[in-house]
């Protein structure tokens, strides 16, 4: 106890060199005391602010101290720790550079709902975007807004989101569903070596009208004789690829008679 209530006494006043380890405290009545410390510098206020087993309360006070609230650093590590409270987290997002929004949407440290919001906020900024902004935005964001992106069409900026690792195959699996999507899109799918190669993306570019007839014939040579019989069933199935499937079923039904 003599030692809580020394470090309590010396976090209000400790040097800088001091306050190196304090800022590491497990006591939050230390923390507390350390935010008004003069001598607490950027770098040890960024190591609270990304701390996640201090109180959330410590936190907000870090946020309003007339020294740090208007430090970008300060805002983005608060906004960046799940322990921020998410009343907070809000309003700070306001005053954040897109590219540092576009990470969070990555980071699935932060809460959901938090990023929700984040991916809404740039989704609502995208078509006024300059093209090179959309093309690293594509570069650096989560799915979400890839997804929002793709959905313009734009050949450069399609381009990066399909190359993403963010995108997923259940993404791309929804882009080529959607009736909105630009035929070029799709065309680059089919034509995309990570994405053309899935059986499940083969199956819905199959399915889509706008998808290149020469790839949808090559596609066909690797499906399941029970997917072929139901493509060719499907009144979604663009009519002129049907034929190459009655074609492909019937080459295998008199290989295997043979």
């Amino acid at each position: 106890m003599k030692d809580l209530e020394r470090d309590i006494q010396r976090a209000s006043t400790a040097s800088e060199e001091e306050l190196e380890s304090l800022v590491h405290h497990s006591s939050p009545r230390v923390i507390a005391r350390l935010i008004h410390n003069k001598n607490l510098t950027e770098d040890l206020a960024l190591i609270l602010a990304g701390r996640k087993n201090i109180y959330p309360d410590i936190l907000e006070a870090l946020s309003i101290n007339a020294r740090w609230k208007n430090s970008y650093k300060i805002k983005l590590a608060l906004c960046k720790n799940p322990k921020t409270p998410q009343k907070l987290s809000l309003a700070l997002i306001k005053s954040l550079k897109i590219f540092d929004l576009a990470d969070m949407t990555k980071n699935k440290v932060i809460p959901i709902n938090l990023r929700m919001r984040i991916e809404a906020d740039i989704s609502e900024r995208i078509p006024a975007m300059p093209l090179g902004i959309k093309i690293t935005l594509a570069k650096r964001a989560g799915s979400s807004v890839l997804m929002r992106l793709i959905e313009e069409g734009l050949k450069e900026v399609a381009a990066a989101c399909l190359d993403s690792p963010y995108m997923t195959e259940g993404d791309i699996y929804k882009i080529i569903s959607m009736k909105n999507i630009s035929p070029q899109v799709i065309r680059m799918i089919a034509a995309h070596a990570r994405w053309s190669c899935r059986y499940m993306i083969r199956w819905a570019l199959i399915r889509n009208t706008h998808a290149p007839l020469a790839r949808i014939v090559n596609f066909l040579k690797d499906m399941k004789k029970t997917d072929l019989e139901e493509l060719y069933s499907a009144p979604e199935v663009p009519s002129c690829t049907k034929p190459f499937i009655y074609r492909e079923l019937s080459e295998r039904e008199e290989s295997y008679s043979e």
